[in-house]
């Protein structure tokens, strides 16, 4: 009597074609098919001249050590996600600035993002611009790795850690949790 062959455990790799006219379950319904993916809006990146003498000369103390741009940049797109994430959800603050060129000398909202990194933590103040649609401008103002960072009175402070992401407003020298979300 003959033995058949055993089917093999192996794992195969097959790859999976998406069909892009599938119906399958979105947060709105369990049958919906994508006919768009919204990929327009724009971010443009820059950095003051202020951040840059500071981390290309350094000031009266030297050369500031951790402000590298590849740093600062992953930060400022790393919070910008977050940013507008706890905006959408509601939460009462003001982060974007619209930018009238009829008022050049407007006095506009900064926030402060902060990582921790090791013993220290970066800090990185910004400035966020709304242009026109879909179409926003970050400014770096200035960074620097230290512990003991001070927020200015009113102003908004976004700590990003391992776990979690902690929006502050100092208010009187006391900085006040407004939302966190863990991640």
């Amino acid at each position: 009597m003959l033995k058949r062959k055993r089917i093999s455990k192996e794992v195969r790799n097959i790859e999976v074609i998406e069909d892009p006219l599938e119906f399958k379950p979105n947060c709105a319904s369990k049958n919906a098919q994508c006919i768009h993916k919204y990929d327009e809006l724009k971010v443009e990146l820059w950095c003051d001249k202020h951040y840059h003498q500071r981390r290309t000369f350094g000031d009266s103390k030297g050369k500031r050590e951790g402000i590298e741009v590849d740093g600062v940049q992953e930060l400022i797109i790393d919070a910008f996600k977050y940013l507008l994430d706890i905006y959408l959800r509601g939460v009462q603050f003001k982060f974007i600035n619209f930018f009238d060129p009829k008022k050049p000398n407007n006095v506009f909202n900064r926030i402060v993002i902060k990582k921790p990194i090791g013993d220290n933590v970066l800090n990185v103040v910004a400035e966020i611009h709304y242009l026109e649609t879909s179409k926003f401008e970050i400014t770096v103002i200035t960074a620097m790795a230290i512990s003991d960072f001070k927020v200015a009175d009113g102003q908004y402070s976004l700590t990003i850690a391992d776990k979690s992401v902690v929006l502050r407003r100092n208010i009187r020298k006391v900085m006040n949790e407004i939302y966190r979300v863990d991640i």
